[in-house]
């Protein structure tokens, strides 16, 4: 009697958990696929899809990137970057309000036709309209072939059509923008190292003409190279003198006139060449060293000349900088265009009843699961 009263409430038991598992299937999987199926059926709003392709080209040189090129990529390169901006900006708070400033987005998705859970409602913040519009508005980028796909989702087809044109114009202005900005900021990269070059050498020009007024010299370098080559001519004269004084001397007295005449003379040669050496070397009693002038000017000099070298390569630096702004533009090339679609083709209803069968299929698994865990860790029969 006791075993058949044991075997009676196992019975039960199992009955009740057999009743329960159908209780939760017709709860989290019948109930769920009933009313998706509802929904997409009698009440779920069409969506006209729009889908466009375009890429952000150049006509700058394309840099060769041999690893890119070993694994059959193209190079990524500034029309690459700008791509990858475009695909940030289309799903972008930025271009949400500059569309709204041409286009009525709040009545657009908000339209008559459309159902309650699908339209965008009223009132709401920032953050949920642009939730919003990444649903309606999905872009996608491929490195591989630098195509954006950009699909524009509403509830008519005029207002498909209206809103991809829109996106693609805000793109475009971006593009522009960036191409714009780089044109400038390389231009006055440029133009400030022309000016910074023009300023260096104005200042190492005025150093010079202070130099050279205080000491009252034009060049020292020339002065300096006439010194030397007077002191090389007196040289020679002394000793030509010297060949014909110890010529005469050597059969004239030495109270002869004419060796009187050439021994004043040297003298006066030898004097000569020590005065001009003095003025190289200096006198700290009466004049300085032109030596010491010299070694003063000569960095100057060198300044000078490193400035104006400089100055010249920051005015080819401009040109060239110049041409490469006029040739170096980006633009967006749209080689799929909108066009007005016929039919609407989301949401895909039978997909997605589908879709919310198997959803329902594995949680309620899961769930079971689960429990029977949670059961044999407790100690449940």
């Amino acid at each position: 009697m006791k075993l058949n009263k044991k075997y009676k409430l196992l019975l039960n038991k199992m009955w009740k958990n057999r009743n329960n598992k159908q209780r939760s299937f017709l709860l989290m999987v019948i109930l769920p696929t009933l009313l998706a199926t509802f929904y997409y059926t009698f009440i779920a709003a069409g969506l006209y899809v729009v889908e466009t392709r375009f890429a952000v080209k150049g006509n700058e040189m394309q840099q060769i990137d041999l690893l890119s090129g070993l694994a059959g990529m193209p190079a990524q390169g500034g029309s690459a970057t700008d791509s990858y901006i475009v695909q940030d900006y289309v799903q972008s708070r930025d271009i949400v309000r500059a569309i709204s400033q041409d286009v009525d987005l709040v009545s657009m998705f908000n339209h008559p036709d459309a159902d309650w859970l699908s339209s965008l409602g009223y009132e709401l913040s920032q953050e949920e309209q642009l939730r919003y519009w990444r649903k309606r508005v999905t872009v996608s980028y491929d490195p591989t072939t630098t195509i954006i796909t950009l699909k524009v989702r509403a509830f008519s087809a005029d207002d498909a059509k209206l809103l991809a044109e829109a996106v693609l114009k805000q793109s475009e202005l971006l593009v522009n923008d960036l191409s714009e900005v780089a044109r400038v900021d390389d231009l006055a990269f440029a133009e400030n190292e022309v000016a910074r070059a023009e300023t260096r050498v104005t200042s190492v020009r005025i150093a010079m003409n202070d130099f050279r007024n205080e000491v009252k010299d034009l060049d020292p370098t020339q002065t300096a190279s006439a010194k030397m080559m007077l002191i090389g001519e007196l040289e020679v004269q002394l000793a030509k003198a010297h060949a014909e004084l110890n010529g005469l001397t050597s059969y004239m007295d030495d109270r002869a006139p004419a060796v009187v005449n050439l021994t004043r003379r040297v003298q006066a040669l030898t004097q000569q060449i020590q005065h001009e050496k003095q003025n190289i070397t200096g006198d700290s009693k009466t004049q300085p060293a032109l030596s010491g002038v010299f070694a003063d000017y000569e960095p100057l000099l060198v300044e000078r000349t490193f400035a104006e070298k400089a100055y010249t390569s920051a005015l080819a630096s401009l040109e060239s900088a110049r041409i490469e702004a006029a040739r170096k533009h980006r633009y967006l090339a749209t080689f799929v265009a909108p066009i007005h679609p016929d039919e609407a083709i989301e949401p895909q209803r039978l997909k997605s009843v589908v879709t919310v069968l198997i959803a329902s299929l594995m949680s309620w698994a899961i769930g079971l699961l689960g429990l029977g865990i949670i059961r044999e860790h407790v100690g449940w029969v």
